[in-house]
């Protein structure tokens, strides 16, 4: 077995988990060790640490709206920090006023501040008919329905795809029913031999989602949380150590020693 150390509020908790060689139930990749990225067993023990500390770390938005906006500016393309500059801007907007294409332009078009520094927007026209159709037609979705009924009717709506409607849906409603399957997520999930090599997520985003989900549900922990994790993760690492990650069948590459990235520190014993 393994142990995974960790400080609460000034006492030491504890996580068991099992030993390195053993499979993960339903699934022929094994544990791995708990200190080596990209293993069943780091990116549980990772979830664990998060949700215990701040399990609601990924909520951007004050309501539904809001949590759409952040979305929907954010994705492809978007450095995380000029979404969210995109985002701290038209959210303190009216209603009215995120409702018309030519203002939204406007307001994406001024340069935002980046860390001190102006930095404009990338697909500003085109974000700006996607954000004025999606909250006009927000007023038409069914906001009390379940996870995947909601991600489903928000993927009707412009310029949202099942990646972004999981996203909101995640943020918002804290759901463990639905993925968001970005390239981080992907190339994870592809190291540990969960995706049928022939998937491709525009054609099998179900597939996916479902191999994602029952992968979370085999080591325990909440889909939600591991898949921030694996996604604050995978963007911090350098592109060397993504480019070689290969845990197949819960195998490390030989003659690898994975960097440890400062998400949370555990104390393994």
């Amino acid at each position: 077995m393994q142990q995974v150390l960790s400080y609460r509020h000034g006492e030491l908790v504890e996580l068991t988990l099992p030993a390195a060689t053993t499979r993960v139930f339903g699934h022929q990749l094994r544990w791995g060790r708990a200190e080596e990225i990209g293993t069943p067993a780091y990116w549980t023990a990772q979830t664990w640490m998060w949700e215990t500390e701040d399990p609601d770390h990924y909520r951007l938005g004050r309501t539904l709206r809001e949590e759409m906006l952040a979305c929907l500016l954010g994705g492809y393309g978007i450095p995380a920090e000029v979404g969210l500059a995109a985002y701290d801007r038209l959210r303190a907007a009216p209603a009215d006023a995120l409702e018309d294409e030519h203002s939204v332009l406007e307001m994406l078009t001024t340069p935002l501040e980046v860390k001190g520094r102006p930095v404009r927007y990338r697909f500003a026209r085109q974000k700006a008919r996607h954000v004025a159709l999606c909250v006009a037609g927000l007023a038409d979705i069914d906001t009390d329905a379940g996870d995947r009924d909601l991600r489903d009717a928000l993927v009707g709506l412009s310029g949202i795809g099942p990646k972004t409607a999981s996203w909101i849906v995640r943020n918002w409603r804290d759901s463990d029913e639905v993925s968001i399957l970005d390239i981080h997520i992907i190339r994870a999930c592809q190291s540990l031999g969960l995706f049928d090599a022939a998937w491709r997520v525009e054609r099998h985003y179900a597939q996916m989602e479902a191999a994602y989900l029952a992968f979370a549900k085999a080591v325990g922990a909440r889909a939600s949380i591991l898949d921030s994790v694996i996604w604050m993760t995978m963007r911090q690492l350098p592109q060397d150590i993504v480019a070689n990650l290969n845990v197949k069948y819960g195998r490390i590459q030989k003659n690898r020693t994975p960097k440890v990235v400062d998400i949370r520190q555990a104390v393994l014993i």
